[in-house]
């Protein structure tokens, strides 16, 4: 499920203002491998909206603006956290 372009993959999924908000190639590679990962156990549209609902591993930002601020370990912990069923 590897996309060649995460920008075009993230703009589909994502939408294009959201996808802009990140700028750097690493940003956008990561953002869609955390986007797939979620997908393959939770569904595109449960991937969607956790990436850009608030959360509370990220204190109430969205995962797509915490890795545009440079924060992906925590995004990874969260998304760690999401999958195995720590809500809190």
């Amino acid at each position: 499920m590897s996309d060649p372009d995460p920008v075009g993959f993230l703009a589909a999924q994502l939408g294009p203002r959201l996808a802009a908000r990140l700028t750097t190639p690493q940003q956008q590679a990561d953002a869609a491998r955390i986007l797939q990962q979620l997908a393959q156990v939770e569904g595109e549209a449960t991937a969607r909206a956790w990436m850009v609902g608030m959360n509370p591993h990220l204190d109430n930002m969205a995962p797509i603006h915490a890795i545009a601020d440079g924060r992906m370990r925590d995004v990874e912990a969260a998304a760690r956290a999401y999958l195995n069923g720590d809500w809190t």
